[in-house]
């Protein structure tokens, strides 16, 4: 007993004393793996990668980043890619690769990371100007002096500024021009919906739409174990509108907020209520038929009435998942111009 007693007080001052070690000298105990999957459209082994992120090896985690993007767009030969290119990157893919960066950087790199401070610059993801890529750089000292750092002056360490990495964004993909986080940030974000609409796969794109705002659900307190109602008011002008753009040029003019709003402005009367003239609105775009109707699942937009998407923003948890919000459209904030 005493044997055992001993052996377990050696092992506490142990366990102690490397808990002060890595307090002085800032080591960090690994991280439990993931809970997600790294899951890969084209048959990528993403364990390299989570290897370096564990072990803090951001720059050889930046270069195999840089690596993976370019065999998932067969672009090896050229070392390059192009704004096409990001386009065409497998959506599994990047989210797989943007969850390992985050996860490992405690929210610090990757990504979405990247994207929050294009867009808090003033940036439309997706849309490149040399001015906005010239915040973004400053912000994340990819820039100095006024002047974009060579890939070699960049910072690989977790102190680096937030965004800072991967930095595969800012000198592999982008090039001369500077213009990858623009392009990757949008299809990081938006490539369910994008895959799914340029399929002319509507009801698909249609709930990929609504799981894009998922941020935008607040939980009920008398209600904690029901998934909380999506509350459309919520949601900024910026986010609606980089989901209109998307299903307007999809389907070719005929679907999109923006065609909403002008069907749902030209309905009735100006001088009645709108919730008066929701009821024609709902019929000028099919609405009652939507949750049945499954022939709008995929085909030619010109079998559908026009402004019958995006729908299912309606969508409520709020009766045990069987609810829908039927007049969800009016709840639009009125200053997004919808």
């Amino acid at each position: 007993m005493l044997q055992k007693s001993s052996t377990w007080r050696l092992w506490m001052v142990l366990i102690g004393f490397w808990s002060f070690q890595a307090c002085q000298f800032g080591v960090q105990p690994p991280k439990p793996d993931p809970v997600f999957d790294l899951t890969s459209n084209a048959n990528i082994n993403y364990q390299p990668l989570k290897q370096l992120l564990t072990e803090n090896r951001w720059k050889e985690a930046d270069q195999e980043t840089f690596q993976i993007l370019l065999k998932l767009s067969n672009r090896q030969a050229e070392g390059w890619l192009g704004k096409k290119d990001v386009e065409g990157l497998a959506c599994e893919d990047l989210q797989t690769i943007n969850r390992l960066w985050n996860y490992y950087s405690d929210g610090r790199f990757g990504f979405s990371q990247q994207e929050k401070i294009w867009t808090s610059l003033g940036g439309i993801i997706g849309e490149y100007t040399p001015e906005i890529a010239e915040k973004f750089g400053d912000r994340v000292r990819w820039r100095k002096g006024g002047q974009w750092l060579k890939y070699e002056q960049l910072n690989f360490s977790p102190r680096a500024p937030q965004g800072h990495l991967p930095a595969t964004t800012g000198n592999g993909v982008s090039g001369g021009v500077w213009n990858g986080v623009a392009s990757i940030t949008h299809r990081v974000k938006y490539c369910g919906v994008i895959d799914a609409l340029a399929t002319g796969e509507w009801i698909k794109a249609d709930m990929k739409t609504l799981e894009l705002f998922e941020a935008y659900r607040i939980p009920m307190e008398n209600r904690p174990h029901i998934p909380a109602p999506l509350v459309i008011s919520e949601i900024p002008c910026s986010e609606l509108q980089g989901v209109d753009r998307l299903w307007v040029k999809y389907s070719g003019g005929r679907f999109g907020l923006s065609v909403q709003g002008k069907i749902l402005k030209a309905t009735g009367h100006s001088s009645e209520k709108l919730e008066d003239r929701y009821k024609t609105f709902e019929q000028a775009v099919g609405w009652p038929l939507a949750p049945r109707d499954m022939s709008y699942e995929k085909g030619d937009p010109k079998t559908i009435p026009v402004g019958h998407f995006p729908y299912r923003l309606g969508h409520s948890y709020d009766t045990f998942g069987s609810g829908f919000n039927r007049t969800w459209r009016l709840s639009i904030n009125p200053d997004c111009g919808f």
